[in-house]
Parts: C-alpha cells; sequence; structure tokens
C-alpha cells in the first residue's frame, strides 16, 4: 500500500488536490467510477491536512465541490439517458435489485434518499442518475446533493484527521 500512495504522498499539494478532486468527481459521474477509492481519498486528505501537507478547508472545499460535480454530471446523464442507461451492459452487472431499491427509494424519500445515498458506497453512484430518471426536480436533487457532499466530506476528513492524531 506504501508503494501505491508514495508517489501522491510526495506530489506538491496542488497534484494531490487535483489527483483527489478527480477520484472524487468520477466516482459518481462515470458509472463504473463504483469501483473508485472515494473513501481512502477522503481519509487520506484529511491525513495529509492534519500533517500539514494540505489546508484542511481548501481540502473540504475541494471534497465538497468535486463530490457536488460528479452528482450533477450523472444526474444529467440519468435526465437524458434514463431507460436506456438502465440498460447497459454495466448496468445490468450492477443489478435490476439495486436500481429498483435505489429507484423506489428516491421516489419515496426525495432528498433525504439522495443525502443517504452520498453515504453509501455503490449507492451514491445510482442514486444521482435514479433522480435524474425518475425526474426529480433539479432543485431539489441540487440542494440534497449539496447538503449530501457536505455532511459526507466533513465527516471523512475529521476521521482522516483524527487518524493522524494517533498515529
Amino acid at each position: 500500500m506504501d508503494s501505491l500512495l508514495r508517489p501522491l504522498l510526495d506530489a506538491p499539494p496542488v497534484v494531490v488536490y487535483l489527483v483527489c478532486a478527480l477520484v472524487i468527481t468520477a466516482e459518481t459521474a462515470l458509472l463504473p467510477g463504483i469501483v473508485l477509492p472515494t473513501l481512502s481519498t477522503l481519509l487520506l486528505m484529511g491525513f495529509l491536512a492534519e500533517r500539514g501537507t494540505l489546508n484542511l478547508g481548501l481540502a473540504w472545499a475541494v471534497a465538497v465541490a468535486s463530490a457536488v460535480l460528479g452528482d450533477q454530471l450523472a444526474y444529467f446523464e440519468g435526465r437524458h439517458w434514463g431507460p436506456r442507461l438502465r440498460g447497459s451492459r454495466l448496468a445490468r452487472r450492477i443489478g435490476e435489485h439495486r436500481w429498483d431499491r435505489a429507484e423506489s427509494a428516491v421516489a419515496r424519500h426525495g432528498v433525504p434518499a439522495v443525502i443517504a445515498g452520498r453515504c453509501l458506497a455503490g449507492v451514491r453512484t445510482l442514486v444521482p442518475r435514479v433522480a435524474g430518471s425518475a425526474a426529480m426536480p433539479y432543485r431539489r436533487f441540487a440542494a440534497g446533493s449539496l447538503a449530501a457532499a457536505t455532511l459526507w466530506a466533513s465527516a471523512e476528513l475529521l476521521v482522516g484527521q483524527a487518524t493522524a492524531l494517533v498515529l
């Protein structure tokens, strides 16, 4: 693991912010992004902020903005392609039951489902697309996405920061 992280740990802060932003955005913006390590990315950012490599406020802003951007791109993908997206080969690998559960939750709970979906790995990639294909009003989705990204990034960055204090 150390050999995988070493280049990022030794990189200039601007490169770290950029790489982390790309990983966080891609997780929800790209359907295959479901496998990207965003939790580890946020923990690393918090860790590096505690060590003085990154600024915690800037790391938080980058994480929130990246998460919101990824959600918006996925929402518009769902809005534009809807059922065709659900029938794709990759979406079939995710499973019909996961799509059904996400669709049901978004239809029933709206913004709270968007917020809860951000906290569940795998689900956070699906929920914005489902919200878009289910024609959830954009303003409601955007508000839920911002609230969810703020809570998610704050919690994970602080855990990463606390980890640095323990080590």
